[in-house]
């Protein structure tokens, strides 16, 4: 399990640490800004470890890795993960000196994008570091993790500068210990209170090789204006990478929205666990990498008492779902799927929803569409079977096609007018079975969730933000502004396991569990490739609990954007034909202990 905590329950873990495990909150804050550090110098040492004949670090000669630092180099440095699977895979690598030029910033922090979990390498470096390392503090305990990191870098040969954007006096508890020990030792620090000019840090930020975020953690609740904020445009400003503490400064720790100014940052280094705010696709792109570090206590114990809000979906619970087949099985016993779907000028939507059923092991896909659809339907099929609506007779001629079915998938491209809506009743609220509920059937339930509640049978929710906002009464922005409220909400109103499509989909389950992708990659933004997790969805209902085939579902889906990036290099072009047909040798790899993306057990 890779647990993800909320604000309050990171705040809980902190304080059971301390009063009840009697870890002082000092140790904690070494712990957390030592594992930092480590992170930092592993950054570092990858980058003035430049090709031959590039200019390393500016001052310094270039100088081959060390061989234990091979395998973080390539996993710190997202343009090189064999994955693909990182911010700027596909983009042009960093350039191993420190600094780019403000065009470069800008467009390597758009593509900041998605997030990895990276644990800490644990001090991979070769010291003396050499860099120059600006380290940016707050006031509180974020600046305080700030200061500990400043004096490991310093310890390890770095030229640091710390700047403190507020008096010394306003520094309190163990974050002063840090700042008194970083000073005492020799540390440089500027402290820039309200008021002061901002000059002196935007001529560090001219000379660094890398910045620090260490203004706000995940205790903000408030917009960040002011002094404060001009602090955060400064950085964001700068074109040396910039790294942020625990989340980026100004992130809502929860819903993952800024806080008025945000920091956006290249890498990010958590403490303790994941926090949520991290895994929204707003998050995301202002974390960039996300690396977690622990803090020196064990999990278990803590985490039974404070819980945590969400789990991320792991390879090897999926793995462990996908069952070898018997030798005697028969396409019936291997899943039969109806796909109600399609109509006149979307028949796409139903060939790619059944051919990714097919594809994920359904014996048997029979799609069911109008009458005056099926004609053209047929002359494009050859594994699937078919059947069509009759409107003069919907009810009647669907009972006909649901009779044996072990599930449906319901919804892409069936259309918006009132016999769809006749159609789309009688399935989902009617028929007692297993349903995948998408697209136009979703919208059909508009303003009237609680009546999802009161089908028959189980239901499975996939829409995008936009289809939440319309079954949730909001817009497609208000969704992404909260989207863990939106699908919690959404599984009170309907009862039914609801699935949130989009950059880091979001799984919650009725039982109040969630589950975060953080596979996939902006190469799946294709049309149709919704399609085809539905398809994927409800092949995998015909030998999964409901909340099995979802996580699964999502995660294959995810992985074949991932794999497809990783062989083209790029994050564009997918066609959502081709999803469907990664899905056999995902699932082969799966099901085997394999990484798809490394080929590794």
């Amino acid at each position: 399990m890779i647990p993800v905590l909320s604000r309050a329950q990171m705040r809980a873990f902190d304080k059971h640490a301390i009063h009840h495990c009697h870890v002082p909150g000092v140790v904690l804050m070494e712990n957390a800004g030592r594992g930092a550090a480590d992170v930092i110098s592993a950054i570092i040492e990858a980058r003035s470890a430049a090709p031959s004949g590039a200019a390393a670090l500016p001052g310094h000669a270039a100088r081959p890795a060390p061989a234990h630092l091979a395998a973080p180099a390539k996993a710190l440095w997202p343009a090189t993960l064999a994955s693909g699977g990182g911010p700027r895979a596909g983009s042009v690598p960093p350039p191993p000196n420190g600094r780019r030029d403000a065009d470069d910033a800008r467009a390597a922090r758009v593509r900041a994008f998605p997030v990895r979990h990276v644990p800490s390498p644990g001090q991979p470096a070769t010291y003396p570091l050499h860099a120059r390392v600006v380290v940016v503090c707050g006031a509180g305990n974020n600046g305080g993790d700030g200061f500990v990191v400043a004096r490991h870098l310093l310890a390890r040969g770095a030229e640091v500068q710390v700047f403190l954007a507020a008096s010394s006096e306003k520094v309190t508890g163990d974050s002063r210990i840090n700042h008194d020990a970083y000073v005492d030792l020799g540390g440089a620090l500027t402290e820039l209170p309200p008021g002061a000019p901002l000059s002196p840090l935007e001529a560090a930020l001219a000379e660094a090789d890398l910045v620090v975020d260490a203004l706000f953690g995940t205790g903000l609740d408030r917009p960040i204006e002011g002094h404060l904020a001009d602090v955060i445009g400064v950085l964001n400003t700068a074109t040396c990478l910039c790294i942020a503490l625990d989340v980026p400064s100004g992130l809502d720790a929860d819903s993952g929205a800024p806080l008025g100014a945000a920091v956006q940052a290249d890498e990010t280094v958590t403490f303790g666990h994941l926090k949520i705010g991290l895994l929204t696709p707003e998050g995301a792109r202002l974390a960039g990498n996300v690396h977690v570090v622990d803090l020196g206590v064990p999990d278990r114990p803590i985490l039974a008492e404070v819980g945590h809000v969400a789990e991320v979906i792991r390879k090897e619970t999926v793995g462990a779902s996908l069952r070898p087949r018997e030798a005697s099985v028969y396409k019936h016993q291997a899943g039969n799927v109806l796909v109600i779907a399609g109509s006149s000028g979307k028949l796409g939507a139903a060939l790619l929803t059944a051919r990714a059923a097919m594809r994920t092991g359904a014996g048997l896909v029979t799609i069911c569409t109008w009458a005056d659809a099926a004609p053209a339907m047929e002359s494009r099929v050859v594994e699937l079977m078919t059947t069509s609506i009759d409107p003069d007779r919907i009810a009647a001629s669907l009972d006909g096609a649901l009779a044996g079915r072990r599930a449906v998938a319901i919804g892409p491209g069936l259309g918006l007018d009132e016999r769809a809506r006749a159609a789309v009743d009688h399935v989902v609220l009617g028929w007692d079975g297993l349903k995948v509920v998408d697209a136009d059937a979703l919208t059909h339930f508009a303003g009237r969730p609680e009546a999802l509640a009161t089908a028959r049978g189980r239901l499975i929710l996939t829409p995008h933000s936009g289809e939440l906002g319309r079954l949730l009464g909001r817009s497609a922005r208000a969704v992404e502004e909260d989207r863990f409220g939106a699908v919690r909400e959404a599984v009170a109103r309907t009862g039914a396991i609801v699935l949130l499509k989009g950059a880091r989909t979001v799984i919650a389950l009725p039982d109040g569990r969630m589950l975060i992708c953080m596979a996939g990659n902006p190469a799946l933004a294709t049309a149709g490739s919704g399609d085809v997790l539905t398809g994927l969805i409800a092949a995998l209902l015909c030998s999964m609990e409901p909340s099995a085939a979802a996580s699964a579902g999502v995660l294959i889906h995810a992985l074949a954007g991932d794999v497809w990036r990783a062989q083209t290099g790029s994050d564009r072009g997918l066609l959502a034909s081709e999803i469907a047909e990664l899905v056999p040798g995902l699932i082969a790899a799966l099901a085997a202990g394999v990484d798809p993306l490394s080929g590794q057990v």
